[in-house]
């Protein structure tokens, strides 16, 4: 019985709590949640629009812009390692508004960078924070509303796909206006925001907030024994192989492939994001309700391998091909929904996003820095396409595993 409604509706203990409306006692948190997700992805879509902008100011070869793609999932792995420590230890409130603080701490250096090294570390210090933002909100949304899972889900995956896409939308008609040293600065202003929901929230719970924070940990679940979390850490991988990769690259790529300019294949880049925004407010909801979330990994596969082999032969389509590959990435919000609907307390949720983000982020290392070895290695962005329809096309392994609805605890225990 447990299998067949785990993999539909959240078959824990959750479900049997009363649902109370979304505002009703926990509207700080709602609020918090949600600009932490509309933050946590400026960092990683505002520069690559820019790259020849920054150039002019001093100099970022090809493969300086390999190694800041390899940053993200790298600083992520890093980030996914301590962040149950860290939400053990701070708790997760304080937590996110560590991730938040270290974000606005690499935007504001990335604007006063002389060379690229400060601005690589500045970079650095910005997706740690993102990577800590990543692995305490599923937790979050576990710890304050486990009756609401899928919209809440639904609501914070939406705006990062939303933040993904504005980000690089704006991000060069912003620099031309007032410089890419001022962009950045804006955008670290925008991303003070987050912050205070958290602080008015700790005010409104002090006292208690080092009771209710975190869940007391008795134990350690043995993840890497769960079939169940192992997929989800290499379905995460693939996902994150796939992102990044497009974000490091798919200026350069398009640019070099379709014959498109800058203007053009930065509006591409953002369209990436956005067109991520209706997927994401979908998947959540249906993972949720139906038996069958193997689905949704099946589909994936299929856009993304459509959309790449349309760019190896048929590049004069790019916006066709840049459609499909856009809608490929519903298996990040899947990910998301299920660390939450396959672990039945907030502490297994908090593990589990852990595992799966620093299994995933090291992983996905080889992805935006790999492509940049294999471009410069082959001169061909064929030889690009092809290393990432391969990695898609592993997605099929994970489908049958995802499609069960175990609960790790139980694969583990």
């Amino acid at each position: 019985m447990s299998s067949s409604s785990g993999a539909g509706h959240t078959p824990t203990t959750p479900v049997a709590l009363d649902r109370r409306p979304l505002w009703a006692g926990r509207a700080l948190a709602l609020l918090g949640i949600l600009l932490v997700a509309l933050s946590l992805r400026i960092l990683t879509g505002c520069a690559s629009p820019i790259f020849p902008l920054i150039g002019q100011s001093f100099d970022l070869p090809i493969l300086v812009i390999a190694l800041l793609g390899a940053l993200a999932p790298a600083s992520f792995a890093i980030a996914s390692f301590i962040s149950p420590r860290i939400g053990r230890a701070i708790g997760i409130e304080w937590g996110l508004i560590l991730a938040i603080t270290l974000l606005i701490i690499g935007h504001v250096v990335r604007a006063l960078a002389p060379e690229w090294g400060t601005f690589a570390v500045a970079t650095g210090i910005g997706l740690l924070g993102t990577g800590i933002g990543n692995v305490l909100l599923p937790p979050a949304v576990k710890k304050y509303f486990p009756d609401r899972i899928g919209i809440v889900t639904t609501l914070y995956v939406g705006l990062l796909a939303l933040s993904s896409g504005l980000a690089p939308l704006f991000a060069h008609p912003m620099s031309d206006a007032i410089g890419w040293r001022d962009g950045f600065i804006v955008w670290a202003a925008l991303t003070v925001a987050a912050l205070i929901p958290w602080l008015l929230q700790l005010r409104a719970v002090r006292g208690k907030v080092e009771h209710n924070s975190v869940v007391v940990v008795r134990s350690t679940l043995k993840l890497h024994k769960s079939p169940t979390a192992l997929a989800l850490a290499f379905m995460l991988a693939i996902s994150s192989i796939n992102g990044y990769v497009v974000f490091a690259w798919l200026p350069t790529l398009i640019m070099g492939t379709s014959g498109v300019g800058p203007g053009e294949a930065g509006v591409m880049l953002a369209t990436f994001g956005l067109i991520g925004l209706p997927v994401s407010l979908v998947t959540p909801i249906l993972a949720a309700r139906v038996k069958r979330t193997d689905i949704f990994v099946y589909l994936s596969l299929v856009f993304f391998v459509a959309g790449y082999v349309g760019l190896m032969f048929a590049p004069n389509l790019p916006w066709l091909w840049l459609v499909l590959i856009s809608i490929g990435p519903m298996i990040f919000p899947l990910t998301l929904v299920l660390i939450n609907l396959r672990t039945k307390s907030t502490h297994a949720s908090m593990q589990l996003s852990g595992f799966v983000q620093v299994v995933a982020y090291t992983i996905a290392i080889i992805g935006p820095f790999g492509v940049g070895v294999l471009h410069e290695w082959t001169g061909s962005w064929n030889a690009v396409l092809i290393f990432m329809i391969v990695n898609s096309i592993l997605l099929i392994f994970l489908a049958p595993i995802l499609g069960r609805g175990k609960f790790v605890e139980d694969e583990v225990g």
